[in-house]
């Protein structure tokens, strides 16, 4: 897998509750047995967000969005390391697959980057979601 860590430190703490006061996040858990890689695509002002890769082993979590929510709609990407699951859909942002950060979700290949399928996941307006994957 060509994925590297962005937030396992911060992923721990929040598991273990060492983080200290609670705070508002985006959560992301993986709920199935094997490793999966975890990316998110976001609205920041008038301009989409992509953001990857956090690798979450059986049972870990990342906070990929820290803060309150600001957004009702946020979109993940998944994709598990035995490269037969993938948690994806319509909703299109640019990536690549090392850690990335990218601006603008128009022209993905034009700028060097993959074009994929994230999945939107809708928040209510709360403050803080966890998101668990699952097969």
């Amino acid at each position: 897998m060509k994925r590297y860590i962005l937030a396992a430190s911060v992923g721990l703490l929040a598991a273990s509750g060492l983080g200290g006061d609670a705070q508002a996040d985006f959560t992301i858990c993986n709920k199935t047995y094997g490793t999966v890689s975890v990316a998110i695509g976001y609205r920041d002002g008038d301009q989409w967000v992509s953001e990857g890769w956090w690798n979450l082993s059986y049972e870990d979590c990342a906070q990929v969005v820290q803060g309150d929510l600001r957004q009702t709609y946020y979109y993940v990407r998944g994709e598990s390391d035995d490269g037969e699951t993938y948690w994806t859909d319509d909703y299109t942002f640019c990536y690549v697959d090392e850690v990335f950060t990218i601006r603008g979700d128009e022209n993905c290949s034009g700028r060097g980057y993959k074009s994929g399928g994230f999945m939107e996941i809708d928040t209510g307006n709360k403050l803080d979601y966890t998101l668990d994957l699952t097969h």
